[in-house]
């Protein structure tokens, strides 16, 4: 006998419900988050002409001749088309043509997007209506200063020429941010690599660390947004299956707090009071990569302990891109680059710890390159559960966070 948990998996390749079998002598417990249901078209274009602490994008538009519109990759959760056509059309509507309308990547450090890209994240009506481009954090810059706390500010110049700038980006979780969203698809998402290295630097020194709240590092970049400009901010809250829960539209500060009200509630999840022998942490829906797989430590970090001090975090991920890239903290000879077992992490939190990745797309070295020596690798679940019997007996307590963007309460 087995008992079988399924749970969200290979978010933008297939979206499909993944097997995890146990021994039928385990306990394991799914932790799922409240969640929340999907915008209909009519609430999602409601929302987009309710501007908080701002003009409606009409009134921002009118008399001007040309728009850039800012979106996340597909690290980021939410398919955009439907949400881009009615901004599209309000802008048409104000009289700005598709043709002096360009979409940027906020790529910040990830790799560029390729059209097979745009197709899932964007679809083929944006596609085939607007200049589609991506952000380069080395190339076409522009350099206007430094944030109070001496950030140097170099922002993607077609952004900054832009008589009308928006920008639509996911309100979930992040670690040094708070969350995601606002003023963030501008710094990290469309500035340049020395903005970005004094921008990750502070964080990799633990400075303004803050999951779910507006921490120093959230204020560094606001401050920063403030000074580049940012007209008309669309922020949005996903569901459990990456749709749109909530959609909060206007000035880059005021509708993004707004949006982390809701995405507290939606993506709250109750953590019994009992403890656990392991925990299994997946990163759907940021699992197209497995250099995202660290904040897979988020719910983890920021929950009271519930898994054992001598218990185990395991992380999973589909990874389907393989390892992934970031040209900051990635790849080999980065500014920021370094081992994810030299960081207080895995020093201090998880010393005792046992450590463990399930991924079927990728390699030990894939693994060793992010994380200590001491992290034990499988591709096959089953094979994960036999090693860890042999550290806790086949009677186990197993807690599974099937979303990376859950919060605890």
């Amino acid at each position: 006998m087995v008992k079988l948990v399924k749970v969200p998996w290979a978010a933008w390749y297939g979206d499909v419900e993944h097997n995890l079998t146990f021994p039928d002598s385990w306990e394991p417990d799914l932790l799922q988050m409240k969640d929340s249901k999907e915008l209909t078209s009519e609430e999602l274009n409601t929302a987009l002409n309710a501007p908080i602490g701002s003009p409606s994008l009409n009134e921002i538009s009118r008399h001007k001749e040309n728009a850039v519109i800012v979106v996340e990759d597909i690290s980021r959760p939410m398919k955009l088309e439907e949400l881009l056509n009615l901004l599209l059309d309000q802008l048409n509507a104000a009289g700005i043509e598709d043709q002096h309308i360009t979409l940027i990547y906020a790529l910040g450090a990830h790799r560029p997007m390729m059209r097979s890209d745009s197709l899932k994240k964007v679809g083929p009506s944006i596609v085939n209506r607007i200049n589609v481009e991506n952000h380069h954090p080395y190339e076409n810059l522009k350099y206007i200063g430094e944030s109070k706390k001496g950030t140097p500010i170099y922002i993607n110049q077609t952004y900054h020429n832009a008589e009308v700038k928006i920008a639509v980006s996911s309100v979930i979780p992040h670690p040094l941010a708070g969350f995601g969203g606002g003023a963030k698809v501008i710094l990290p998402g469309i500035s340049g690599i020395q903005t970005l290295e004094a921008n990750h630097q502070a964080g990799v020194r633990g400075i303004g660390i803050g999951l779910g709240i507006v921490s120093e590092l959230r204020k560094d970049i606001e401050d920063v947004c403030g000074k580049v400009g940012l007209d008309y901010s669309i922020n949005l809250v996903s569901t459990f299956k990456r749709g749109i829960a909530g959609a909060f539209a206007g000035h880059y500060i005021k509708a993004h707090r707004k949006a982390m009200e809701l995405a507290s509630k939606v993506y709250a999840t109750e953590i019994p009071s009992e403890k656990y022998d392991v925990g299994f942490f997946n990163l759907y829906p940021e699992d197209t990569e497995f250099s995202q797989a660290l904040k897979g430590l988020n719910f983890f970090l920021s929950a009271k302990r519930f898994i054992k001090r001598n218990g185990a975090v395991v992380l999973m991920t589909a990874a389907t891109e393989g390892r992934g890239y970031h040209s900051l903290q990635g790849e080999t000879g980065a500014k920021l680059y370094q081992n994810w077992g030299d960081t207080i992490i895995f020093k201090a939190v998880l010393r005792k710890m046992q450590f463990g990745i399930y991924s079927p797309n990728i390699n030990e070295a894939d693994v060793f390159h992010y994380y200590p020596r001491r992290t034990f690798f499988h591709r096959e679940f089953d094979e994960m559960v036999k090693n860890l019997e042999e550290f806790y007996g086949s009677s186990v307590k197993a807690a599974i966070i099937p979303s990376s963007n859950q919060l605890p309460t």
